[in-house]
């Protein structure tokens, strides 16, 4: 049955549920932008189709009204986007009614927003799905904020929508002056008359599926996370199992899930993916080839059995929705360790440990291959701290030497890292075992003859250029801290530019007379950049290309210099050297080539026979 009505009549008498396996709000600004000019330039007289909307009336389900009233109760089935940023809209236009024409103001609010239902209590003509709903009454459409604030993307979008048409409508008022108050009139009446939707009723449950699934892959694109909880929460809607709880389950989850991503800056839906296939590799199938993203779990979990198997079937999804939501917590401690909540299972000592050996590898943004064995270890171990730490120093030394050092590409050795966090999940492999073997295939990528000869003089010794420059000067800054706190941390050092947190100890414009006495044209091609005339600085710009003692200056005094610096890597070269020759280069780049040796050294016997099909898969990787 299709009807097209308007949007007043769209709300009458109706009560409108987003269901819980539809996704958050996803509306950004250029999908409010083209809403907004819709109406504004709708021209007058005219009505504007503005889409569809799916209803599914929930038989038996209604509100009474305090005035009698009773208004029927529909589930959105598809159009949610557009219906909620329309009362966001008409609420953020609300308030502009109040002084002069505040039966209006009443209406709106009674119509499209809130009203009292028969127990005085507050009923909400659009209620959002769970991980939304209480944000947007509190802090979109209510009359005070709720203190939790902002914990998932969709409110994200909600406070971001609301913003938007308020600051629309001020900037109207400003401009329109006297003319503002008959404007507001006719772009209310454009929006409750002259914007028109359509109807389609949808009785039969399984339409409905029908229509979830083909919802699914168009519009703007869910995140297959989404599209996982979409699909858990239609599952458990259609169990033939009373009373089983696996919805609540499922919203509970997913609400942890998007708010500890959320909190640890990993809102994103690239963050979201990462995390559904990385525990599909870790807890079910740890063949990258094999993941089809949302359709795997589908796959894997479906109604094409007989009811008498949905009590196995809702077992099965139980512990996915548990494994998931555990491995979530991982997962966010993996990319930003230094948040005050990581590594909430060991005590205090033991989390700065954790947090401490953690970083290193989030350094390098955490490499996907690394993320089963991540989780899994802390499935596995969730408060061995020395069996922690042996696998996350395993994974360094790979990371270091593997990617950084020999230069292999993100995928070097994945098949195998994959499946060892798979067998380490399930119990089938042994922590000993398994770091020997991550160690010994990183010996194979890159023996020590070939690690010593990476430090070998080139034509331009050029360690300024290499990428992992930064990562090794930190290191060595964090070794001659000695346990004690460093100036700068990590992120601050990757988000600036390497000319102001890189130091040429020998400038690389060496105008003034010390320089150009100690080095001629060919010392200064060869050592500019060489390894032993690097260090981390705080601000460049302030040693530019003064002298060597200048350079190095006084502790006792204000004035930039490398004895009175934050940093231990300067602080260093002003306490081993009165001056800057290419013997002065030679002998600290030596020195930090045999701390690095030492740092990432593997024995040699650490060597495992990797087999053949194995090493076939593995020289693919790298093809």
């Amino acid at each position: 049955m299709n009807n097209v009505f308007s949007l007043q009549k769209t709300f009458e008498s109706k009560v409108f549920k987003i269901p819980d396996y539809q996704r958050g709000y996803a509306w950004e600004e250029q999908h409010l932008l083209d809403l907004w000019e819709d109406i504004e330039f709708l021209a007058s007289g005219k009505k504007h189709y503005t889409g569809n909307l799916v209803l599914q009336r929930l038989n038996g389900e209604s509100v009474q009204a305090a005035d009698g009233s009773r208004h029927d109760v529909f589930d959105i089935v598809d159009g949610q986007q557009r219906l909620t940023t329309l009362v966001i809209l008409l609420e953020c236009l609300r308030p502009w009614f109040r002084k002069d024409r505040p039966r209006i103001e009443e209406g709106l609010l009674a119509s499209y927003v809130r009203f009292l239902d028969q127990n005085d209590q507050t009923a909400y003509r659009l209620r959002l799905n769970a991980d939304c709903q209480d944000f947007f009454a509190r802090n979109i459409v209510g009359d005070s904020n709720s203190p939790e604030g902002i914990t998932v993307a969709s409110h994200q979008r909600l406070s971001a929508a609301k913003v938007f048409f308020q600051k629309r409508l001020e900037e109207k008022s400003k401009t329109l002056g006297a003319g503002f108050a008959a404007w507001r009139d006719d772009f209310l009446e454009r929006i409750s008359q002259r914007l028109e939707l359509g109807h389609y009723l949808v009785d039969d449950s399984s339409e409905v599926g029908t229509i979830f699934e083909v919802m699914n892959n168009r519009g703007k694109p869910l995140s297959e996370l989404e599209k996982v909880k979409n699909y858990l929460l239609y599952l458990s809607s259609k169990l033939a199992i009373q009373s089983h709880g696996l919805a609540a389950e499922v919203n509970k989850a997913w609400a942890d899930i998007f708010t500890r991503l959320m909190a640890a800056g990993l809102g994103s839906s690239d963050y979201e993916d990462r995390l559904l296939r990385a525990h599909w590799l870790m807890a079910y199938d740890p063949d990258r080839r094999e993941w089809e993203g949302s359709k795997s779990i589908k796959k894997k979990f479906h109604l094409r059995i007989e009811p008498i198997h949905h009590k196995k079937l809702l077992a099965d999804l139980t512990e996915y929705v548990s494994s998931l939501r555990d491995a979530s917590i991982a997962f966010c401690d993996a990319f930003n360790p230094t948040r005050n909540d990581t590594f909430g299972s060991f005590n205090e000592s033991a989390r700065i440990e954790m947090r401490f050996w953690m970083e290193k590898i989030a350094r390098s943004g955490v490499r996907s291959p690394f993320l089963p064995l991540l989780m899994a270890a802390r499935k596995r171990l969730p408060d061995d701290l020395a069996g922690s730490l042996q696998i996350l120093k395993a994974l360094e030394l790979y990371e270091f030497r593997v990617f950084r050092w020999a230069g292999k590409r993100a995928n070097a050795g994945e098949t195998r890292l994959l499946r060892l966090g798979y067998e380490f999940f399930h119990g089938s492999a042994k922590l000993e075992s398994l770091c020997s073997e991550i160690i010994s295939r990183a010996l194979s990528y890159l023996s020590n003859a070939d690690f010593l000869e990476g430090f070998a003089p080139a034509p331009d010794n050029s360690f300024y250029h290499w990428p992992g420059i930064r990562y090794l000067l930190y290191e060595y800054e964090l070794e001659l801290a000695r346990g004690r706190a460093v100036r700068i941390r990590w992120d601050e050092l990757q988000g600036m530019d390497p000319q102001r947190t890189i130091e040429h100890v020998l400038p690389q414009s060496p105008s003034k007379p010390y320089w150009q006495e100690r080095f001629n044209e060919e010392a200064i091609r060869k050592y500019t950049n060489a390894l032993g005339n690097l260090s981390l600085t705080l601000d460049n710009s302030s040693y530019s290309n003064k002298p060597f003692p200048d350079k190095c200056g006084d502790a006792t005094t204000k004035t930039p210099c490398y004895a009175g610096s934050g940093l231990y890597i300067e602080r260093d070269i002003a306490a081993n050297f009165t001056e800057w020759t290419p013997a002065s280069i030679e002998t600290r780049g030596n020195h930090i080539r045999d701390w690095a040796i030492s740092r990432w050294h593997i024995e040699d016997s650490a060597v495992a026979e990797i087999p053949l099909n194995e090493a076939v898969e593995e020289s693919e990787e790298q093809e």
